[in-house]
């Protein structure tokens, strides 16, 4: 069965209603979500603050950001907005969050059109009834983190390849050029988001509605664009801030620690670099060069952050016992004295020994990260699932008036927040995130039904898990990216299932009547 040619509908009453009822639950949802929550201090969370010293840095005039640790996507294209909200005073961080959230909040909508030009509104609608009322996905836009960022980016590369589908040739370019360039940005964000660019062009060579010399040339336009971005952030701004074209130095971290979370045994005789690892952990700093949190800057020099004295004191000072076991995985010291860069590539070849030894048990252990990413099962994960604080994580102060608070936790520092949405939010968690189970079986139901958008939006779902389930761990803010992709899978399924129960209740009644009238 080819993949179905998509139509563009009109603007219907029932297209209307749908849009009315989905703004409507829109505003509700999000604007409770925006009572309840205000955007969380950065100060204990070394992810956020990165990304707000980053977006400091632009609005002070310094464009000369890039590091070997942190991706600067985020900030580049949050700075403008910082610096809009930041004459609100006080209101600011209030209103950067609105604008996040606002943004986020175009995801349903994008999702609905794409659904009904591929299928029908009904089916368009509860799809995005089911990414709306989403609450993993609902909480991301509440932190200054890039993750929220790149989901609406991959849906909007979606929604707009959708609408090139039926477009004309000089109007289709434009379209996937957009999409093309905004992928290209969120490379920046997030470098593990660049496998996912590749299978968005590739994903233009099964459009058997057009010739294909027009299919190889969408190819080729989403390649030359979105790596021609990310050569000229590298140019630009990454080889002038740290004199290195590698964007990440801290890949081998990620993969030492996926490594150890999947029970894979990290010895000093796995290898000889192994060994090395093992003999260098037993070194002792005397000066404590330890890394600080908001030592940010840091992270531009790709090598020793300490001087060339001080770096020979300590290769030729006293060793400890050497342990067979290794389990750091973020050595502190070494990235001072190695340098991130070097240290990232002996931790990577360490990663790769144990890798190789226990191939097996890391290849059964992807899966099952894969698994619990795809149900996003609680207990399964590197950290829980709800980064928004509860009710039982939050010290209420101030006598409630309308139910807001003052509180004091982790997240926040006198912020005045509104109880009754953190209560409501907190228990509709786990119940709403129950839609998560049907999620393999969306997946094979979208597999069989090879619709274009739906085996494309599967492809980017599950790679992006993979690579994630590899090189990481099942952390969820870093899968939080290409969730909607999922909750769409699953909303599209359930219509499906309730098109198929509606049209075969008439067929019974209609069975049950001919057989009662029956002689």
């Amino acid at each position: 069965m080819p993949f179905r040619l998509g139509v563009s509908p009109p603007v219907d009453r029932a297209t209307t209603r749908h849009l009315w009822l989905l703004l409507i639950l829109t505003v509700f949802i999000q604007g409770a979500m925006y009572l309840a929550y205000p955007l969380p201090v950065t100060n204990d969370d070394d992810n956020q603050a990165a990304q707000s010293y980053l977006i400091d840095e632009l609005l002070s005039g310094k464009l000369l950001i890039g590091n070997v640790r942190y991706n600067t996507g985020y900030a580049f294209i949050m700075a403008p907005v910082r610096a809009l909200t930041g004459v609100l005073g006080r209101l600011d961080d209030r209103a950067f969050l609105l604008v996040q959230m606002l943004a986020y909040s175009a995801i349903p909508f994008m999702v609905y059109d794409m659904m009904r030009r591929r299928f029908d509104g009904r089916a368009a609608f509860i799809t995005a009834l089911v990414v709306l009322v989403d609450p993993f996905s609902l909480q991301w836009a509440h932190f200054q983190l890039p993750e929220w960022l790149i989901a609406v980016v991959a849906v909007s590369a979606l929604w707009l390849a959708t609408l090139a589908w039926s477009a004309r040739r000089k109007r289709r370019l434009t379209l996937v050029a957009l999409a093309a360039i905004g992928l290209g940005l969120m490379t920046i964000a997030r470098l593990n988001f660049a496998p996912l660019v590749a299978i968005f062009g590739g994903s233009f060579l099964f459009w058997r509605h057009i010739r294909l010399g027009q299919r190889l040339t969408l190819f080729a336009l989403v390649g030359v664009l979105s790596a021609g971005i990310l050569a000229l952030y590298v140019l630009l701004i990454q080889i002038p801030s740290t004199g290195s074209s590698r964007l990440s130095c801290t890949s081998g971290t990620t993969l030492l620690s996926a490594a150890h979370h999947k029970g894979l045994p990290l010895r000093a005789s796995n290898g000889p670099h192994s060994a090395r690892y093992a003999a260098l952990l037993t070194l002792k700093d005397e000066q404590n060069a330890t890394i600080k949190p908001g030592n940010y800057q840091y992270w531009r020099i790709p090598g020793p952050w300490v001087s060339k004295a001080a770096q020979e004191a300590f290769f030729a000072g006293a060793t400890g016992e050497l342990q067979e076991e290794i389990t750091i995985y973020f050595p502190a010291e070494l990235f001072s004295h190695l340098g991130p860069c070097p240290l990232d590539t002996l931790l990577t070849d360490v990663a790769l020994e144990a890798i190789a030894l226990h191939a097996s048990k890391f290849a059964l252990e992807i899966l099952q990260a894969i698994f619990s990413m795809v149900i996003l099962h609680p207990s399964e994960l590197t950290f829980p699932p709800q980064y928004l604080e509860g009710p039982q994580d939050i010290a209420f102060i101030g006598e409630g008036a309308l139910g807001f608070y003052r509180a004091e936790s982790d997240l926040y520092n006198g912020h005045r927040v509104w109880k009754p949405g953190i209560v409501l939010y907190s228990h509709l968690f786990p119940i709403l995130n129950l839609l998560k189970l049907l999620t393999p079986i969306a997946i094979i139901a979208a597999c069989w039904k090879r619709d274009w958008l739906l085996v494309t939006t599967v492809i980017l779902f599950i790679i992006s898990l993979t690579v994630i389930a590899t090189a990481a761990t099942e952390e969820p803010r870093y899968f939080a990216m290409v969730t909607p992709l999922g909750s769409m899978l699953v909303g599209w399924f359930l219509a499906e299932v309730i098109q198929r129960i509606s049209s075969a209740q008439p067929r019974n009644r209609g069975g049950r009547q001919a057989q009662h009238n029956s002689p």
